[in-house]
């Protein structure tokens, strides 16, 4: 899918700056923030019970200064409760604009100037930069640009823009879940949407809010439920409700894009020979399992098909 763009319409920025910055979000989120300066990062800010309550992407663009990435309906959400936390800490939180997402979905890192590793960083100069994302090499590169260097950008690496479609079709295939109905903010463990696969927490850091249900949970009793990808045959607009072959009660399809979309199910369910198919409206589910998500939970699903 190399050779396209896509400017997602629901991204935003929140600028951090400050001698203490970094050592503020270090106690709070659930990635080391030491390990900014050559990497992008993915991470989550967590409610005390471990649920997700907001996620977003780390660019630093100096010592002192990072750039949190977020969905834009949530950004003011995400400043008021940074503030609540800031206290005496000598950082100060304001929105960032004037700058844009580029996502460029199965793009070659090297074409960047990037080694395919996930959430190596360049920084381009002029407020530009772009990286591998972090969460699985092959959705490709992310770039954050000023407004006014885009179409130079486009211009230079031959690529055309494209509608978000070509975006959440490349994800879904790969497996990975995003957004706020898919995640299900305040509802979801970190864990169920498989935010410990996706490089989005390090267990070996100091501590953050939420990190004593997700460290228990990642080393004693395992995720009961996981946000997996799904192929849907028949008619259904979710949210909704999944069952099992025998009736049920299976977990939930939160989205889809086309004939995929994402669904928390439970893992219990997905073992039993007579659970099969799962049910969601008029429609039929096959769940697959991408192949960067370890199997801990060892279940009987099919591998993401090529090509899809």
């Amino acid at each position: 899918m190399s050779g396209i763009a896509v400017r997602p319409a629901d991204r935003a920025f929140l600028r951090l700056y400050g001698e203490e910055a970094r050592r503020f979000l270090q106690g709070l989120i659930t990635v080391d923030v030491d390990t900014l300066d050559s990497r992008m990062r993915y991470g989550a800010l967590l409610t005390p019970q471990g649920r997700l309550l907001f996620d977003f992407f780390l660019w630093a663009e100096g010592p002192q200064t990072l750039l949190l990435e977020t969905l834009a309906a949530r950004r003011d959400a995400l400043s008021k409760r940074l503030l609540l936390f800031r206290l005496r800490a000598r950082v100060d939180i304001a929105p960032e604009t004037g700058r844009a997402v580029l996502l460029l979905p199965g793009a070659d890192p090297a074409a960047f100037g990037l080694p395919v590793e996930a959430g190596a960083l360049r920084r381009l100069g002029g407020g530009g930069l772009v990286a591998v994302d972090p969460r699985e090499p092959r959705l490709g590169v992310r770039a954050v640009l000023p407004d006014d260097r885009i179409p130079e950008f486009l211009s230079a690496h031959g690529l055309r823009e494209a509608e978000e479609a070509a975006w959440h079709r490349h994800r879904l295939t790969l497996g990975v879940p995003e957004g706020e109905a898919e995640l299900g903010f305040e509802r979801t463990f970190a864990l169920e949407a498989d935010f410990d696969a996706l490089g989005a927490v390090d267990f070996g850091k100091g501590c953050y809010v939420g990190q004593e249900v997700t460290a228990r949970m990642h080393f004693r009793t395992r995720p009961k439920r996981r946000l997996l990808p799904v192929r849907i045959r028949g008619t259904v607009e979710p949210p909704a409700p999944v069952t099992d072959a025998t009736g049920c009660e299976a977990g939930e399809l939160r989205s889809r894009h086309g004939d995929l979309g994402m669904a928390l199910l439970r893992l219990e369910t997905l073992t039993r020979q007579d659970s099969h198919p799962l049910r969601a409206g008029e429609a039929e589910l096959e769940p697959f399992w991408p192949d960067w998500l370890e199997r801990q939970e060892k279940n009987p699903l099919q591998p993401a098909r090529e090509g899809l």
